[in-house]
């Protein structure tokens, strides 16, 4: 059993505020998966109906960095799921590398989530 709908609203210690959602009671199927992080001097929307993509990538102190590039990309995820993070944790064993999500950094989320339930 799950839920088919989550919303948490998070207060970080800078005092920042972020908003957390999910649904998995989408007709007719997962439309559409969306990242989207939006700040008072930059906006990224990363997703898409068919494709993962860089939909926005805009700041107002832009850098050299935050231009969008090949490397900027990302790859289409649909119907993989987490078989890419599976792959790379995998990798880094055999290659005695740090994975790109570590245990720590993968348990940050999962407090979150657990850290709502309690309220």
């Amino acid at each position: 059993e799950m839920e088919d709908f989550g919303a948490i609203l998070i207060r970080f210690k800078n005092g920042s505020i972020g908003i957390v959602e999910g649904s998995a009671c989408v007709y007719p199927k997962n439309l559409e998966e969306t990242l989207s992080i939006f700040g008072e001097k930059g906006t990224v929307v990363i997703g898409g109906l068919a494709v993962n993509e860089i939909k926005t990538w805009q700041f107002a102190d832009e850098r050299d960095y935050d231009k969008e590039d090949e490397s900027t990309k990302v790859d289409s995820v649909y119907g993989s799921g987490h078989t890419p993070l599976y792959k790379d944790f995998i990798d880094a064993i055999k290659n005695d590398r740090e994975p790109l999500i570590n245990g720590e950094e993968g348990k940050k989320a999962l407090d979150i989530i657990l850290k709502a339930y309690e309220f």
